[in-house]
Order: structure tokens, then sequence, then C-alpha cells
């Protein structure tokens, strides 16, 4: 496995290694994953600077979008 997720390997289900393997997302899919709704999902993606817009497609690159959600991690 690529990265630190070996670290996390006992923690990691089908769902986590099938979204991993995936470079952008789309905002369902963010949705889903993340357990939010809608309207974070699109205010984070834009605050953190991971929305490309292909045509008429939106999609978020992931480790831009991580990476934003781990410095406002908020313990």
């Amino acid at each position: 496995m690529s990265g630190n997720v070996w670290m996390f390997s006992d923690e990691i289900d089908d769902e986590d290694l099938e979204f991993m393997s995936h470079a952008y997302v789309t905002y369902n899919m963010a949705c889903e994953y993340y357990r939010l709704g809608i309207k974070p999902v699109v205010r984070m993606a834009h605050e953190a600077g991971a929305v490309y817009k292909i045509g008429k497609k939106v999609l978020i690159r992931r480790s831009i979008f991580e990476a934003y959600l781990r410095t406002q991690r908020k313990i």
C-alpha cells in the first residue's frame, strides 16, 4: 500500500479501499464517504481550492480536500 495507509490497515474496509483508488471524486461521492451534506462539501472544497470543472462535470481533488480537512479538524 502506498503512503501511510498501511498503518491503519486494521481499520480499513472495502469502502475505504475503493474510495482511495480515486484521485478525483464527485460531490455525491464525497458526501457519502465523509457523511456530510452537499452544502458543507461544496463550501469546503471551494475553500480548499480542490474544485476542478471539466465542462459541466465538477470534481474534487481528494488529496487537496483531505489535507484541508486535516488542517480544519477540531479536537
